[in-house]
C-alpha cells in the first residue's frame, strides 16, 4: 500500500441509496405541491356543485329593479293552455325584496322555499313574502344533503324550519323541497309526520351557476309545458341575474298561453 493513500472502502453496490433518497425527496416535494393545489381547487369545485355554497348569503344586493324594467309590466294572467309554478329557493335573502317587486308588478304569485336559519334571521322578509300573496315553504334549516342524516337530524331540520317560518308570522308550511333533491324513505317519513308534502321541480334554470339572464329565461321558455315547476333562487349571489330574467320569463310564458300560479297544472 502506497504511503499517503487512504485504504479504499468496500465498493458500493449499484443501488447505494443515494439516488433513491433524492428521488424520494423529489416525490415528496411533488406530493406536497399536489396537496396544496388540491386544497385550492376543492372549494371551487365544491362551490360549482352546490347552490348553497355558491354565493349564498350575499352580503349586499346589487340594485337590479328599475322603472324601465317594470314600465311595460302586464298583469293579465290567462290560463289558456295550463299553469306553471315559479319557485325560488335558498332565501329569504338580500335579493328577495327585488324579486317581490317584479312579481308584484306582473301580478305573479310564487312559492318561496326558505332555509330555516335565514327565515329566523330575516323574519321581516318572510312576512313580506306572505303579504305579497306568495307561499313561504320549507327548504330545511341549513341546506344539507338530507339523505345523509339520521331520522332525528332530519326531523330537526324540518321542525326548526317550520318553527322559524311560523314565528315570523307566516302560516305553517305544508310543502318541503329537499336541498339537491336529496331524499330517501327516512326523509319522506319525517316530512309526512310533520304534514309536509315533498315537491321537486321539472325545469331547472341552474341560475345559481352564474348564468346570464338571457340563458336563464331561454331555459324556462324552451322547457316549460303545462304543469311545469320552475326552479330559481332568491338566496344566492347570482340572484341578480334571475331578477333580470324574470320579465322575459313571465311575459314569455303568458304569450305561450301558460299562466303563472301557486300550483302547477
Amino acid at each position: 500500500m502506497r504511503k499517503g493513500r487512504t485504504p479504499a472502502g468496500p465498493a458500493r453496490p449499484a443501488g447505494d441509496g443515494r439516488r433513491p433518497r433524492r428521488q424520494v425527496r423529489r416525490h415528496l416535494t411533488e406530493l406536497a405541491f399536489g396537496v396544496l393545489a388540491l386544497a385550492a381547487v376543492t372549494p371551487l369545485a365544491r362551490d360549482s356543485l352546490s347552490p348553497h355554497r355558491a354565493g349564498a348569503d350575499a352580503e349586499r344586493a346589487e340594485t337590479v329593479v328599475t322603472r324601465a324594467m317594470l314600465r311595460d309590466a302586464g298583469t293579465a294572467n290567462v290560463c289558456r293552455r295550463g299553469r306553471v309554478a315559479l319557485t325560488f329557493d335558498d332565501g329569504p335573502d338580500v335579493y328577495t325584496p327585488q324579486v317581490l317587486q317584479v312579481l308584484r308588478a306582473y301580478n305573479v304569485r310564487a312559492v318561496f322555499y326558505m332555509m330555516g336559519r335565514k327565515a329566523a334571521a330575516r323574519p321581516d322578509l318572510v312576512r313580506a313574502v306572505v303579504a305579497g300573496g306568495h307561499l313561504a315553504e320549507n327548504h330545511s334549516w341549513d341546506h344539507p344533503h338530507m339523505a345523509d342524516l339520521d331520522a332525528a337530524a332530519v326531523r330537526r331540520q324540518l321542525a326548526d324550519t317550520d318553527a322559524a317560518i311560523t314565528r315570523a308570522g307566516a302560516p305553517r308550511p305544508t310543502l318541503f323541497r329537499p336541498p339537491f333533491g336529496s331524499t330517501d324513505a327516512t326523509v319522506e317519513g319525517q316530512a309526512r309526520a310533520l304534514g309536509l308534502r315533498t315537491v321537486r321541480w321539472s325545469v331547472d334554470t341552474n341560475d345559481w351557476r352564474g348564468r346570464r339572464p338571457a340563458d336563464i329565461a331561454a331555459t324556462v321558455l324552451d322547457e316549460a309545458v303545462p304543469g311545469s315547476v320552475v326552479l330559481m333562487h332568491d338566496g344566492v349571489a347570482n340572484s341578480a341575474a334571475t331578477i333580470r330574467a324574470l320579465p322575459a320569463i313571465i311575459t314569455g310564458l303568458r304569450a305561450r298561453g301558460l299562466c303563472t300560479a301557486l300550483e302547477a297544472g
